[in-house]
């Protein structure tokens, strides 16, 4: 499909949009900023045959969490606002994540998130959002163990044995939309004050325990950050982060070794398995049950 057809799907004449800069290139999207009528837009085009993306907008507009304006959409690709001539909002750098006007401004954009998905999977989520965790299996935990060369570890065993009983624990708990992903580079600030945050790309959208996301925010936030986006949070059930503890690691593993080699930020997962950190904290989870 190419990008005129694109453009045509969108509704737009494609004379009058005009590619002024290809932004990226990734295995799965292409982002470009389109010039339409005298305004610049940003044009996410979508290269697979079932993309998340576009309906995770239409559901979050649905349930009135805050996104990036998406003026126009089709299932391969969202015409959204561009950041660059915003008057609105302006895309985060690395220093907002560092202080506490941006931690609070964060923590208040996923409350709301966590507020609209726990009431949307109180009345049933779509089939198409999945779990992270449904995705480790017995099997899949002992190759985790032989992929690293750790086979003789007792952890990998003691996982897989349990695996099924720890889950059905953690959906005992109040579920809710996961954002899975969090980076600067997704986060988006108010030009004006008082700080006003939108987390965006929903590529990993699924549904989850609200401390996951908790937990995956405040690991990309600095100090000042992090204890200002703890704040204005509020408290999650300690359930959750003994549960979450070792099956966000287990999960972190089964995808890093199913890539040629072990990105570098799993590598502190691994040291998990290795000191015995990981087999503790399953040994905690499973005192839940």
């Amino acid at each position: 499909m190419d990008l005129e057809f694109v453009v045509q799907q969108l509704g737009l004449n494609p004379r009058e949009a005009r590619v002024v800069k290809i932004i990226s290139r990734s295995k799965g999207t292409r982002l470009y900023r389109m010039r339409i009528e005298g305004k610049t837009y940003v044009l996410k085009r979508f290269l697979g045959e079932d993309p998340l993306e576009p309906r995770a907008y239409g559901l979050l507009r649905e349930l009135g969490v805050p996104t990036l304006p998406a003026y126009d959409s089709t299932p391969r690709a969202l015409l959204l606002e561009d950041l660059d001539a915003s008057p609105t909002w302006r895309l985060a750098g690395e220093r907002d994540v560092a202080g506490r006007n941006g931690g609070r401004a964060v923590a208040e954009w996923y409350q709301f998130f966590h507020t609209a998905g726990r009431g949307l999977v109180k009345r049933g989520a779509p089939d198409w959002l999945r779990w992270e965790w449904d995705e480790l299996t017995p099997e899949g935990i002992l190759g985790v163990g032989r992929a690293l060369e750790m086979e003789e570890n007792p952890v990998w065993r003691f996982a897989a044995d349990h695996l099924d009983g720890l889950r059905a624990r953690a959906r005992e708990l109040p579920m809710t939309l996961n954002y899975n992903d969090f980076h600067w580079t997704n986060l988006a600030l108010s030009r004006q004050l008082p700080l006003k945050a939108i987390v965006f790309d929903y590529h990993l959208l699924g549904i989850g325990l609200a401390w996951s996301d908790v937990r995956n925010v405040t690991c990309s936030l600095g100090p000042a950050a992090r204890e200002a986006f703890l704040d204005a949070y509020g408290p999650t059930r300690p359930e959750e982060r003994i549960l979450d503890e070792p099956l966000s690691v287990l999960h972190a593993l089964h995808v890093a070794t199913a890539r040629p080699t072990l990105p570098r930020w799993a590598v502190p997962c691994r040291e998990r398995a290795r000191s015995g950190q990981l087999l503790a904290s399953l040994e905690r989870a499973v005192a839940l049950l």
